[in-house]
């Protein structure tokens, strides 16, 4: 009975509608809603299948040495520390061990470096530095990562990264094998339910269900309600487990009738092939659901613990470093403490389906910790709103309170 209460009460507030409205816009502007215009189609002999990057030496290493030769000449090198584009301008001595580096590749003195470094803007088509022939690949990805250490991280010299530059052209037998592979282990439309999900959790499902924690719990104590909820016969535990499953509940209802309204969008494309109907179902629970649970226990416990909504910041904040961290993983990114999984792999490369399978396990992983760190928040949550129940923590308690004890505490021992 309370379930439904809470249900209801939540369903039929307005802040529950505009955040559907925010939800379909959300993926609406994504074009996550229909897939009708993505049809996979086999791969034919002759077609351009597009790129990929693979670990290839020879590739790797001049394409690197290039991008490096034109960013020391401009003093202008771009890194990604936080996701975020930022702009490095070295100074002169760090200019210098960049100049040392180049030497060790190139076998170039380091006046000469610096004379082609003075023609660079009128000849750069003319410019070409060659990699000396007895420098191995592992020494060069040290040397890169020299370069990565002075820039401060983040660069595309970081050992770990420089496989971007190795974009090599997808042959057939590889065009075919990522089909195969979306046909007969994703059944199609699992790749759509991934690419679905993967929009749902970036764009807004990470974030958005804070904002309904937070209003719920504050419209409560602008009517009163605490007083009333905590004079009831009602364990803490059962209030806040039943508006914690509510809200969730509010929340995936949308969500799984979206997702399958997307999904629905290519079941005619395929008629010839056995679909998965049940993959939409998978990755809304699987996928993103423990996003949906992290954000809505971040929103009950802050806005339990402090009376405010500083879940908003503290949601938001976390929402835009994950999401900028991950700029570089798009593709395919599952670390174990990314908010975020991404998997943003279209059908231009089948849904790199074995990208997904490779990782699996990984997203196991982090999205159980993720549960996990969920149903700790809402431990703590129910451990503070009992004392709050009680009495032991007040009601009007502030974070400037703490703030002021502490002035007081310096004042009296300067004195």
């Amino acid at each position: 009975m309370l379930f439904f209460q809470e249900l209801k009460k939540t369903i039929f507030s307005i802040s529950y509608i505009l955040i559907i409205i925010v939800l379909i816009a959300g993926l609406y502007s994504q074009d996550a809603l229909s897939f009708k215009d993505r049809k996979i189609s086999e791969p034919q002999v002759g077609e351009n299948y597009g790129t990929t990057t693979k670990e290839v030496p020879e590739i790797i290493m001049p394409a690197a040495l290039e991008q490096l030769w034109g960013e020391f000449c401009e003093n202008n090198y771009k890194t990604y520390p936080i996701g975020l584009i930022k702009n490095i301008k070295l100074n002169d001595s760090e200019q210098d061990k960049v100049i040392q580096i180049i030497s060790t590749i190139t076998g170039m003195e380091k006046d000469v470096i610096l004379k082609a470094k003075e023609q660079f803007p009128n000849n750069f088509s003319d410019t070409v530095l060659n990699i000396k022939t007895n420098i191995n690949y592992s020494d060069f990805k040290d040397l890169m990562q020299q370069i990565d250490d002075i820039l401060g991280g983040g660069s595309s010299y970081n050992k770990d990264a420089l496989i971007s530059f190795g974009i090599v052209p997808i042959s057939y037998e590889e065009a075919l094998h990522q089909y195969n592979l979306a046909v007969n282990e994703d059944k199609i439309t699992g790749g759509y339910a991934r690419l679905f999900s993967d929009y749902a959790v970036a764009m807004v499902l990470s974030v958005l269900p804070v904002f309904l924690a937070i209003i719920i719990f504050i419209k409560d104590r602008r009517a009163n309600m605490s007083e009333i909820i905590y004079t009831k016969n009602i364990s803490a535990a059962k209030i806040i487990i039943t508006r914690y499953f509510a809200i969730i509940t509010a929340i995936m209802i949308p969500v799984i009738i979206l997702s399958y309204i997307s999904n629905a969008s290519v079941w005619g494309l395929y008629n010839d092939t056995r679909l998965d109907y049940l993959a939409p179902l998978k990755y809304d629970f699987g996928w993103i659901m423990p996003s949906v649970m992290t954000a809505t226990a971040v929103g009950m416990c802050l806005t339990t613990l402090t009376n405010t909504p500083i879940a908003v910041v503290v949601q938001g904040f976390w929402w835009l470093l994950d999401i900028n961290i991950g700029i570089k993983s798009v593709k395919s990114g599952y670390s174990l403490f990314r908010l975020i999984p991404r998997h943003n792999a279209s059908t231009v490369s089948y849904f790199r389906t074995q990208d997904y399978i490779n990782h699996f396990n990984s997203l196991i992983a982090n999205r159980l910790l993720f549960v996990g760190l969920s149903i700790c928040l809402i431990i703590i949550t129910i451990l503070i709103y009992e004392m709050k129940r009680k009495g032991k923590l007040n009601e009007n308690f502030q974070l400037k309170k703490a703030v002021s004890n502490f002035r007081n505490r310096k004042n009296k021992y300067s004195t």
